[in-house]
């Protein structure tokens, strides 16, 4: 076999043996979001076969292997749905896929039919499948609807890493190590690169009579590689993370209640144990361990919280950890701890969350503080 490979084709292949590596990974290990997990390592397996078939049509491989294209590696439009799902398991811990969720799966129905008819006319004509008319007349359409299915599923995703954020702020004290926000900046970016290729795709249809080779397309195919991967890389390196509340119904946004006699005077109960207590001192306190220690439902203590208090459970909690702070900083019997040592003695486990939660409150940095006291 006399293959002209380039360095395009190495970065592919390589692509190819790193997604699939992690796809497996994903797919086969046992782990505690092992359903997430498999919808990610099947929306890397969807960008691996596609890689493939690049592949396979850049080298020639049908000189060699004369029917390969029969095989089906395009299953574009199953990649946003996987993409959302997968948030989708790791944002809601209520989530379950039931058989009616398959339906987002029956445009990939589509793309197989699309493909059969494009096959039986290679073979009924002797010619190569990017070679039939089907090819040419089928191929952008599902190009364009791959796009809007991607940008489409990848927005709803967000959606929900934004709804769990919020939730994740009135269950979790220090909710710095359950973020999503590294998800959120590569589903954002993996989005933006797709609304990118349309007006690639235009410019091949209308301005070029859809005649680009695919070396054209090589930088689309490497970039849109190297952020599966990277998703893939990231969702299987980090340590997971289990949620001990379950999630409840958001409000709908902008819904205000005004509290009533019960709610305020519960509310400065709430105080009075919060400073007896010193519930805030601990580290992983959350929702649903303080509502265990006060004996009291977690969805009362929330709504003791939100209305009475006027505050969300984590900024609620960390305003406590941040006055035990000050607290510590004005007193000299405190001068021989850092201020990261005083930090987790008062509650907070992460010094980003920290210096973020105190700059917030007091207005300056926890070593500007400390400064000005020295002053």
């Amino acid at each position: 076999m006399d293959f002209k490979i380039n360095l395009y084709n190495l970065l592919i292949l390589a692509s190819v043996f790193i997604g699939l590596t992690f796809s497996l990974l994903l797919i086969f290990s046992k782990r505690i979001n092992q359903t997430a997990n498999r919808f990610l390592g099947l929306a890397s397996l969807v960008i691996v076969f596609w890689n493939i078939w690049v592949l396979s049509h850049d080298l020639d491989f049908f000189r060699y292997a004369k029917y390969f294209y029969l095989i089906p590696l395009n299953f574009s439009l199953a990649l946003g749905p996987l993409l959302y799902f997968y948030t989708k398991s790791i944002a809601d811990v209520n989530f379950c896929f039931v058989k009616k969720d398959i339906v987002h799966f029956m445009p990939v129905l589509l793309e197989l039919l699309i493909h059969v008819i494009i096959s039986v006319e290679a073979v009924d004509k002797g010619i190569l499948a990017t070679s039939t008319g089907a090819f040419s007349n089928f191929i952008p359409i599902l190009q364009l609807l791959a796009i809007c299915s991607v940008i489409g599923y990848s927005y709803f995703a967000l959606k929900e890493i934004k709804k769990y954020h919020v939730w994740l702020k009135n269950n979790y004290s220090n909710s710095a190590a359950y973020s999503l926000a590294w998800l959120y900046r590569l589903l954002f970016i993996f989005a933006i690169f797709w609304f990118l290729w349309i007006p690639y795709t235009l410019v091949d249809y209308f301005v070029f009579n859809y005649t680009l080779g695919i070396q054209d397309y090589y930088p689309l195919y490497l970039l849109m590689s190297f952020i599966t991967i990277w998703i893939s890389a990231e969702a299987y390196l980090k340590p997971e993370v289990v949620l001990l509340a379950p999630k409840s119904k958001p409000k709908p946004e902008g819904e205000k209640q005004t509290p009533t006699d019960e709610i305020m005077a519960k509310a400065k109960w709430l105080v009075q144990q919060m400073e007896q207590n010193l519930f805030y001192l601990n580290p992983e306190l959350t929702l649903a361990t303080l509502a265990e220690s006060l004996e009291i439902h977690p969805n009362k203590l929330s709504k003791i919280i939100n209305e009475g208090i006027g505050n969300s459970f984590s900024d609620f909690v960390n305003e406590y950890r941040t006055k035990a702070v000050v607290s510590r900083l004005e007193n000299p019997e405190y001068d021989h701890i850092t201020l990261l040592g005083i930090s987790f003695e008062c509650g907070f486990n992460s010094k980003t969350t920290f210096n973020r939660v105190f700059k917030e409150i007091m207005g300056v940095t926890p070593f500007e503080y400390k400064k000005s006291l020295t002053k």
